[in-house]
């Protein structure tokens, strides 16, 4: 398989990245360090390069040993969870705020239902 290289440029530091992997691999890869290194030196804007690049390394390899432990992913299900009870909170608010309408003498409700309808089975 060819080797492909890629050049990244973090924290003013340049170097090529030879790997099989595709460019874009590479490339999200990079995007990726480059973010977390970012988001380190939003933090520490006082920070020495070297110490920018550990501390976001070690963020890195937080995760990464998180995600092996399936800690990630639990984290990830108890915010999906949150997330989705909120959501239905949203709607039994949103029923019960809701007025039924009128239902006439002969107990139809105005409503177009297959059952209802000539065109039905």
């Amino acid at each position: 398989m060819e080797k492909r290289q890629l050049r990244i440029d973090v924290l003013g530091t340049s170097l090529v990245v030879q790997s099989d992997e595709s460019a874009e691999h590479l490339a999200r890869l990079a995007s990726f360090v480059k973010a977390k290194v970012e988001e380190v030196k939003g933090r520490y804007s006082f920070a020495e390069p070297l110490t920018v690049a550990l501390l976001a390394a070690l963020n890195i390899a937080d995760e990464l040993f998180k995600s092996r432990e399936g800690r990630g992913e639990s984290m990830a299900s108890q915010e999906i969870s949150s997330v989705a009870e909120r959501i239905l909170d949203r709607i039994d608010e949103a029923l019960l705020e809701h007025t039924p309408m009128d239902v006439g003498e002969d107990g139809d409700d105005g409503l177009d239902r297959e059952e209802d309808s000539p065109h039905g089975s």
